[in-house]
């Protein structure tokens, strides 16, 4: 038997036993033959590739990523794929809310035609809280249809963990049947404390991303959760788990995770993906080969994957990654199942399908947009009103302020804004006002809106809100900022209103574009956009948009 492929002149990093090894790693089609001295495998046919010394590391494997959240997910893997990241698991609930059922599972079944091992999550609660969100986006069929497919690996983030701890009949259903599927269970446990993981542990959550410190992280470990280390666009908190770390040091720390939990994409063309992830992790203090470990080995082992991924040895996938340091990860060479992939950050394939516009089962039937729509009626109450405030990127606030009355609705001053959330078919408007986002600006239409991706509509000027929602709208869905009448800047969406069709780049240069126009009117948030399309997520305090109002996260309960 001859390799198809040897690299030779490497050092071997093993994530078995911590060992920095001289070897040469031979390659049959997409599988790895043979780890040490290759000459006896080489044939008239074999091709080698000359690591000069440069170090072998297995590919990176994102346990938690964001692939389906404007990025196209074609060009996402595309362009993680040169930075190293030859595996990942996509949380998947905002293109699944968005698209249905259907859709959904065709565009990661064409992913799968591609040289990375994709796989993603399914939601179990989708809107988080019906109650006020609307009723579930997926069926118990939808939901059954998604576990029964191999590359559906677990149930996606489930954000709404109260319902799991108060054992809310329904969801816990949907887990008996992802376990019974053989699926596991994402958790979503922020601020949980030690009862509530309790709870949420004997209920089969499996593991958390939203550990902000070390406490939080060993208090899950304690209770057998695997935990994985975010550091990305929304938090990055690697220093502050350091202390966990060093207390694990010379004990087992293989349900520790690397993981980036989305990175925007002017963040990913800057930074890099897991290569960055792995290098922050190390200028934290994190030893190389164990920080590699966990950005490798860790994730195949809790995906149960590790006969397949996550190391160089034979029978595993031949994704091996030829890098300079192991400080610096980044890769000058990417072997994806065998095939050199990408050579100093360039793909040398096309190895993706491309992924075209669609609506999927859920199209905006919004009906018409006029003046009229966005304008909120005085509610009947007097004094003050209840108004959703900006805190910092995601987390918001409450404030109650005398809103002026005129002609029967509110016109609130320049630094509050009017917020509309409308459901896709037209049938539900929740209505708010919101100050710290921009002062004076006309109007500002998205459909992401987390979790139920309806459209969402901000801004002072009636007339420019209906503009740019009909803007988005045209373009099958995206985002909008019209002032004055004149649209000022766009990002397209056409795949379910939530995805692009564009590059990285070209999307990063849109949003930019987006963000730099709202920062003009005085906007002091580090990115307006992300702040927008979180105003609806309900999981985060304090005062969120719904499809029933504004909703008080902490009190449960609509207030205006």
């Amino acid at each position: 038997m001859h390799a198809d492929r040897v690299i030779e002149n490497g050092r071997l990093v093993n994530v078995y036993t911590g060992e920095v090894m001289d070897s040469g790693v031979a390659v049959l089609g997409d599988t790895i033959l043979h780890v040490g001295d290759c000459g006896r495998l080489v044939g008239p046919e074999t091709a080698f590739f000359d690591a000069g010394g440069d170090y072998l590391v297995p590919g990176f494997f994102d346990a938690h990523a964001h692939m389906d959240l404007f990025y196209n997910p074609a060009a996402y893997a595309r362009y993680v794929l040169t930075r190293g990241t030859t595996s990942l698991f996509n949380d998947g609930h905002d293109l699944a809310a968005a698209i249905g059922v259907d859709g959904f599972l065709r565009m990661f079944e064409r992913l799968q035609e591609g040289v990375m091992t994709v796989l993603s999550g399914a939601p179990a609660a989708t809107p988080p809280y019906p109650e006020v969100e609307g009723e579930d986006l997926w069926s118990t069929e939808d939901f059954e249809k998604a576990m029964d497919r191999d590359f559906i690996r677990s149930v996606s983030e489930t954000v709404s963990y109260l319902r799991i701890v108060d054992g809310d009949p329904g969801l816990l259903e949907r887990f008996r049947l992802a376990r019974g599927k053989g699926k596991l269970i994402e958790g979503h446990t922020t601020g949980a404390n030690w009862d509530r993981l309790n709870a949420l542990a004997y209920r089969g959550v499996l593991s958390c991303h939203e550990a902000l410190h070390a406490k939080d992280v060993l208090n899950r470990l304690r209770l057998g959760f695997h935990v994985m280390l975010r550091h990305g666009s929304i938090r990055q908190d690697m220093d502050r788990y350091m202390e966990a770390l060093r207390a694990m040091e010379g004990f087992d720390t293989s349900r520790i995770m690397l993981v980036s939990d989305g990175i925007f994409a002017d963040h990913l063309l800057e930074w890099g993906n897991m290569d960055w992830v792995v290098a922050e992790a190390v200028r934290c203090g994190l030893d190389p080969v164990r920080a590699i470990q966990m950005a490798t080995l860790n994730p195949a082992r809790y995906f149960r994957m590790d006969n397949k991924v996550g190391a160089i040895a034979p029978g595993r996938l031949a994704h091996i990654l030829v890098v300079p340091s192991l400080e610096i990860p980044t890769p000058r060479a990417v072997f994806s199942r065998g095939v050199l992939a990408a050579e100093e950050g360039r793909l040398t394939i096309d190895g993706f399908p491309e992924t075209a516009a669609e609506t999927g089962s859920r199209p905006f039937a919004v009906g018409p947009l006029e003046e009229s729509t966005f304008r909120i009626e005085q509610d009947g109450r007097s004094g003050t009103v209840p108004v959703i405030t900006i805190v910092d990127r995601t987390v918001t606030g409450r404030e109650d302020l005398e809103i002026p009355v005129k002609n029967g609705c509110y016109e609130p001053p320049g630094h509050v804004l009017q917020a509309f959330l409308i459901s896709r078919d037209g049938t539900r408007v929740g209505k708010g006002l919101v100050k710290g986002f921009a002062r004076g600006l006309g109007g500002l239409a998205s459909t992401v809106s987390h979790d139920t991706h309806g459209l969402l509509v901000l801004g002072s000027d009636p007339a420019d809100m209906a503009a740019a929602a009909k803007d988005a709208l045209s373009r099958g869905g995206g985002v909008s900022l019209v002032q004055a009448g004149k649209v000022l800047a766009r990002v397209p969406l056409p795949i379910a209103g939530v995805c692009s069709t564009r590059s990285v780049p070209d999307l990063a240069e849109e949003i930019r574009l987006l963000n730099q126009a709202v920062h003009a009117m005085g906007s002091g948030l580090d990115n307006p956009l992300w702040t927008l399309v979180f105003l609806s997520f309900t999981s985060v305090l304090q005062l969120r948009l719904t499809y029933a109002g504004v909703y008080d996260v902490r009190r449960g309960e609509i207030v205006f």
